[in-house]
C-alpha cells in the first residue's frame, strides 16, 4: 500500500516536472513513510531517483534502485513518476518503487495489494518469467508484459497503478473493480497528472482548489459526496472502479475503457439455501485468509457487529496467537457497542484496544480529519473511523482488515427490505409481502410505517421546503443538475446500484483516507474479492433476506463461529457517534464560523430559523460547519 503520483508534459518546458512531482509526492507523504522514489524520463533515458527518506546505494540486480537524489537531477523530463512506500510485502530494497522490468522498458508506480500474487507468480514462472523480489508489484509488471492491458482480469485484490511502457510509448493505468484504491487525474492543454489523493494537485499548484458548486449542493442538501465521477474540486477527474486508462505519449490522446462490470445472473438459483450457505462460507473464509498475506502483523477493526465479528473469528483461525482488534466506545450512549466487542474478543482470545472519541477530541482533530479526507465529511461517524485507525497505528499495526462492503454485498441495509417487499407486491404476492413486513419487526420498529415513509421518499423532490429557509434560491436551483437517488424493485438491482453508483463508493474512499492518513493499510475482503462478489449476484437477491432478517445466508454461514448474542443481533449500526449532542455543545463556535457563508449561499440571519430539535436541520448545521473549515484548508 502506497501513494502514487505522476506528471506528463504535453509541451516542452511547459512546467518544471521534477519540481512539481516532488511537491505532489510530499503532499501524500503520509501514505508511505517507509520510502520515497521518483522516475524522471527525458527524450534519451529513464532514471530512478531517491527522495529525502531513501538511502542512496548500489544494490546488485536492481536496475530500479536509485543511485542519485532527485535534488541532484539535471534532467529536463517530460514524464515524472513519484512514489511513497508503506512496506507490507518484501520489506527489503527489492520492493522499492518506481520499479521496472529487467530490461527497463516498463516502469510502474503501484498502490494496493494483489492477494493472489503467489499463484500468479507460479503461473508466470511456468511461462518462463523470473523474479528477483517477493513483492506483488513485480508480479503486476510481469503480468502486464504477458497479458498487456488484460492483465487486470487475472488480479484478485485492490489496486491503482500506472505503467510507463517505453516500447509502446504509452502509459497504462488501472483501478480495481469496485474502486477500493483511489486514482485521480487532471488533464489540461499543458499537462496530464495523476495521484492517489486530490490534495496532490492542489499543493503542487496543478489545480486551484475551487469548489465544484454542484457537488457542494449535493453535499449540503443530500449529504452525498463523491458518489459519482464528479469531484469536490473543479477540474479533477476520477478513474472509476473497474476502468483502465491508456495515455498516448505520441498524440496525448486519452482512452478510458471499462474492463469489469458486476453481472446479475441466475446461475445458482437452483441451489438450495444449505448449498449456498456452504459456498458463501467457503468463499468468505478464502477471501479473509488470502488478505492476511503480509510480512507485517495484521489486525482488524471490531465493533461487535456481524461483519467485523466474522472477520475476527476467521482471522483467529489463521493466527492462533491472538489478533489485535480496535474499536471505538461511547460510554453511556444507547448505541455503545462495547459489550458486543468485549464478548467477541473474549470468545476468540483477541487483544482488544479501545478509544473513546468525544466532542473535545473531535474539535481538536477536525482540521486534520478534513484535510485527510480531501472533501467535507457528511457526519461524525468518519471521525470515529479516523480515530480507530489512529489507534491501530499507535499499536504499530500497519495492516487491518475491515468489513466495508458487507452490507451492500450480503443485504444488510433496511432499504433492501423495501426492494424485496416491492418485488413481492409487483408479482401479486401480497400475502407473502404482508408476512415479510410483519416478520421484520425483529429488525426495525413499525415496519409498515417505515414502508410508507420510504415509498414517500422515492417521490420527494431532492430539496424540501426546510432548505428554502436557509439557502439562497440560486443555490437551491442547482438541484436540477443532480442525479436523484434510484430505487429498485429487486434486492440484487438495489445492491448493484449501491455498489457501483451510490453508497459503497464514498465509504471506500473514507476507508482509504482514514487508514492511509495514519500510514495503515485497510483491506476489505467484502469489497474486492471477485469470486465472492460474483457468487453473491448469481442467485435471487431476495434469498439474502428471510423471515425479517437481513444478511440471512451470510449470518447462517457463520452461526457456529459467533457467540449467540452476536449471531442474533438484528440491529443495523455503522460507526455511530453522539453527533447531535456534540453539535449542540459546539453551537457558539459553529455559528461564528459559518456566518461568512451568508455572502455566498446562505440567507441573512439564517441561524435564527434553525430548529435545533430537528435532527435533519442539525445535520445541515454540521455540514455547513465542516464546509467552512474545508474552505479555509483548501481554497485558501
Amino acid at each position: 500500500m502506497c501513494g502514487i503520483s505522476g506528471l506528463i508534459l504535453k509541451k516542452e518546458n511547459a512546467l518544471n516536472a521534477s519540481e512539481i512531482i516532488q511537491k505532489m509526492n510530499l503532499a501524500i507523504a503520509h501514505r508511505g513513510p517507509d520510502g520515497d522514489g521518483f522516475l524522471l524520463v527525458d527524450r534519451d533515458e529513464a532514471i530512478p531517483f531517491a527522495g529525502a527518506i531513501t538511502s542512496i546505494k548500489k544494490v546488485n540486480q536492481l536496475n530500479y534502485f536509485p543511485e542519485k537524489n532527485i535534488l541532484n537531477s539535471e534532467l529536463n523530463p517530460f514524464l515524472a513518476f513519484g512514489h511513497r512506500r508503506l512496506s507490507i510485502l518484501d520489506l527489503s530494497n527489492y520492493g522499492h518503487q518506481p520499479m521496472c522490468n529487467q530490461n527497463g522498458t516498463n516502469w510502474i508506480v503501484f498502490n494496493g495489494e494483489i492477494y493472489n500474487y503467489i499463484e500468479l507468480r507460479e503461473e508466470l514462472k511456468a511461462k518462463g518469467y523470473t523474479f528477483i523480489s517477493e513483492s506483488d508489484t513485480e508480479v503486476v509488471l510481469a503480468a502486464y508484459q504477458e497479458w498487456n492491458e488484460n492483465c487486470v482480469l487475472h488480479f484478485n485484490g485492490m489496486w491503482a497503478f500506472c505503467i510507463y511502457d517505453a516500447e509502446k510509448n504509452i502509459c497504462f493505468a488501472s483501478r480495481d473493480r469496485l474502486g477500493v484504491k483511489p486514482f485521480y487525474y487532471v488533464n489540461s492543454s499543458n499537462y496530464f497528472g495523476f495521484a492517489s489523493e486530490q490534495k496532490a494537485f492542489v499543493k503542487s499548484g496543478l489545480v486551484s482548489g475551487e469548489t465544484n458548486d454542484i457537488q457542494l449542493h449535493d453535499y449540503l442538501i443530500n449529504g452525498r459526496v463523491e458518489h459519482d465521477e464528479n469531484n469536490f474540486f473543479n477540474n479533477v477527474n476520477e478513474l472509476k472502479g473497474g476502468y483502465s486508462l491508456i495515455y498516448s505519449l505520441r498524440n496525448h490522446a486519452i482512452s478510458v475503457s471499462k474492463y469489469y462490470s458486476t453481472q446479475i445472473s441466475t446461475e445458482n438459483n437452483t441451489k438450495s439455501d444449505v448449498d449456498l450457505i456452504a459456498e458463501i462460507k467457503n468463499k468468505v473464509t478464502r477471501a479473509v485468509k488470502i488478505r492476511m498475506r503480509s510480512d507485517v502483523e495484521v489486525g482488524t477493526c471490531l465493533s461487535g457487529g456481524l461483519d467485523s465479528s466474522i472477520i475476527a473469528a476467521l482471522m483467529t483461525q489463521e493466527n492462533k496467537k491472538g489478533i489485535h482488534c480496535f474499536t471505538s466506545v461511547f460510554k453511556g450512549e444507547v448505541f455503545n457497542e462495547e459489550e458486543y466487542a468485549n464478548l467477541m474478543a473474549n470468545s476468540i482470545g483477541a487483544r482488544l484496544h479501545k478509544i473513546n472519541p468525544d466532542e473535545n477530541s473531535f474539535l481538536s482533530n477536525l482540521n486534520e480529519l478534513i484535510y485527510s479526507q480531501d472533501v467535507p465529511i457528511w457526519d461524525t461517524s468518519t471521525f470515529s473511523q479516523f480515530m480507530v485507525m489512529k489507534l491501530a497505528a499507535q499499536h504499530k499495526i500497519k495492516v487491518v482488515l475491515d468489513g466495508q462492503g458487507a452490507d451492500e454485498l450480503f443485504g444488510g441495509y433496511h432499504h433492501y427490505f423495501i426492494a424485496k417487499w416491492k418485488k413481492l407486491l409487483s408479482e401479486g404476492n401480497s400475502r407473502k409481502a404482508f408476512q415479510e413486513i410483519k416478520a421484520s419487526q425483529k429488525t426495525i420498529n413499525s415496519p409498515f410505517i417505515f414502508f410508507a415513509k420510504e415509498k414517500l421518499k422515492e417521490r420527494m423532490h431532492v430539496s424540501g421546503a426546510v432548505y428554502e429557509k436557509f439557502f439562497k434560491p440560486e443555490f437551491l436551483q442547482l438541484s436540477e443538475k443532480i442525479n436523484p437517488v434510484k430505487y429498485f424493485n429487486s434486492v440484487n438491482e438495489q445492491q448493484l446500484y449501491d455498489i457501483e453508483e451510490a453508497r459503497l463508493k464514498p465509504f471506500l474512499k473514507c476507508e482509504d483516507r482514514c487508514a492511509m492518513w495514519h500510514s495503515v493499510e485497510s483491506r476489505t475482503p467484502f469489497s474486492d474479492d471477485v469470486h465472492l462478489i460474483q457468487l453473491m449476484f448469481s442467485f435471487d437477491g431476495e434469498r439474502k433476506i428471510q423471515n425479517g432478517v437481513l444478511k440471512h445466508l451470510f449470518r447462517e454461514a457463520f452461526k457456529t463461529e459467533l457467540p449467540e448474542k452476536i449471531y442474533k443481533r438484528y440491529d443495523k449500526r455503522g460507526f455511530e457517534t453522539p453527533m447531535k449532542k456534540w453539535i449542540l455543545n459546539l453551537l457558539p463556535i459553529i455559528q461564528e464560523e459559518i456566518k461568512p457563508l451568508e455572502d455566498t449561499i446562505l440567507k441573512k440571519d439564517f441561524i435564527k430559523k434553525f430548529n435545533l430539535d430537528d435532527d435533519k436541520q442539525i445535520k445541515v448545521l454540521f455540514k455547513l460547519f465542516v464546509y467552512s473549515r474545508w474552505k479555509k484548508l483548501f481554497e485558501n
